[in-house]
C-alpha cells in the first residue's frame, strides 16, 4: 500500500480517545481545588510546553528553520513532548505528521484539515487517523533525520512515561514544599494531588484547546497575502492565542514553510523570533531563516549565521 492509500484509510484508536476523556475528567476533578495560583501554575506549564512544541517540534524538527545545539534541541523536544497533546506529542511522530500536513494541506490526505469537518480538525483527528501513525517503523522514515537522534526516538516512544514522571515531579515538589512549610500529612497529600490535577490535566486541557483552536483558525478565519493551494490564513486572533508567534501569520508560513519568520506586512510581528535571537547571543541557536517583503529583502536571510549552534 502506497503512502496516499495509507493516509486515506482512517481507523478509530481507542487509546487516544481514552486519553482525551481522562484529560477532561481530570480537568473537571480539579475544579473544586481551583485557585489563582493553581491556575497560573497550569497556564505557565501549558505556555512553556506549548512554546517548546511550536519552536522545537514544529519549526526546528519539522521544518529545519534554524540550527541549535543538540542539548537544547533535546531539551526543547522534551518540553514539547510534555504537552501530552493527543497522539502527536512525540517529536518524531509530530514531525512526520506535520510534513504530511504541508504536503497535502486541506485535501483528503491532510490528517487534520477543517475541509473534512471543523470537529475533525479541532479534535476528532486525535482518535481517528491513519494507521500509518500507529507504527513507529512506518512513520519514522517520514522524519528520518529526527528519528536518527536516539534520544528523540526514545521520547517519541515513551510519551506517556514522560508525562507520568512529570506528574511525579508535580506531586513531589508540592508535597515536599508543603511538608517543609509545616503542613500536616493530609494537607501535604492534598496539595500534591492538586499539583498533579493542575500540572498534568488542566495543563493538557489548556494546550489541547488553545492549540487545536489555533489549528482551526489557521485555515478558516483571517486574510491572505499569498495564493497558496490550501486555505491557510493570517489572523490577529491567532497571534493572541499563539502568544506572538510568526506561525500566527499562517498563510505566510504555508507559502514559505522552511523559514522561521516570514513577514509581508509591517504589523506581522514575531515574538518567538526575539526569543531565538536572544538564544543566539549565547551561541545556542544559529542560522535562523527569516524573510521579509516589507523591507524589500526577498532573499533568504540567516540571522546569527555561525556554526556554533549547529
Amino acid at each position: 500500500m502506497n503512502l496516499q492509500d495509507q493516509l486515506r484509510k482512517k481507523v478509530f484508536v481507542p487509546s487516544f480517545f481514552v486519553q482525551t476523556v481522562l484529560v477532561h475528567l481530570g480537568a473537571l476533578a480539579a475544579l473544586p481545588f481551583f485557585s489563582v495560583k493553581a491556575f497560573l501554575f497550569a497556564f505557565s506549564a501549558a505556555a512553556v510546553f506549548g512554546y517548546a512544541m511550536g519552536i522545537f517540534h514544529h519549526m526546528q524538527l519539522s521544518h529545519g528553520s534554524f540550527d541549535c545545539h543538540p542539548i537544547l534541541r533535546r531539551f526543547g523536544a522534551l518540553l514539547g513532548t510534555l504537552t501530552w497533546r493527543g497522539p502527536f506529542a512525540g517529536p518524531v511522530k509530530y514531525a512526520a505528521l506535520h510534513r504530511i500536513h504541508h504536503a497535502y494541506s486541506d485535501t483528503e490526505l491532510d490528517p487534520h484539515s477543517p475541509e473534512t469537518s471543523l470537529w475533525h480538525s479541532f479534535m476528532g483527528w486525535f482518535w481517528r487517523h491513519s494507521p500509518l501513525f500507529l507504527d513507529y517503523s512506518a512513520y519514522s522514515p517520514l522524519a528520518k533525520k529526527v528519528a536518527e537522534d536516539r534520544w528523540l526516538a526514545w521520547m517519541d516512544q515513551n510519551v506517556n512515561l514522560l508525562q507520568f514522571f512529570w506528574g511525579l515531579l508535580c506531586f513531589g515538589g508540592a508535597f515536599g514544599w508543603s511538608c517543609f512549610a509545616g503542613s500536616a500529612l493530609g494537607e501535604a497529600l492534598s496539595f500534591g494531588l492538586q499539583a498533579v490535577l493542575f500540572g498534568v490535566f488542566v495543563k493538557t486541557f489548556l494546550v489541547i484547546y488553545l492549540v487545536n483552536l489555533v489549528d482551526v483558525i489557521n485555515h478558516t478565519v483571517g486574510y491572505r497575502n499569498v495564493e497558496t493551494r490550501d486555505s491557510s490564513t493570517n489572523s490577529f486572533l491567532m497571534f493572541a492565542l499563539h502568544l506572538g508567534g510568526a506561525v500566527s501569520w499562517h498563510n505566510n508560513h504555508h507559502a514559505r514553510a522552511s523559514y522561521f519568520s516570514v513577514k509581508y506586512r509591517w504589523w506581522e510581528f514575531d515574538l518567538h523570533l526575539l526569543m531565538l535571537r536572544l538564544l543566539s547571543v549565547f551561541g545556542l541557536v544559529s542560522n535562523i531563516k527569516a524573510l521579509s517583503f516589507v523591507d524589500g529583502n526577498r532573499q533568504p536571510v540567516l540571522l546569527a549565521p555561525s556554526g556554533r549552534g549547529a
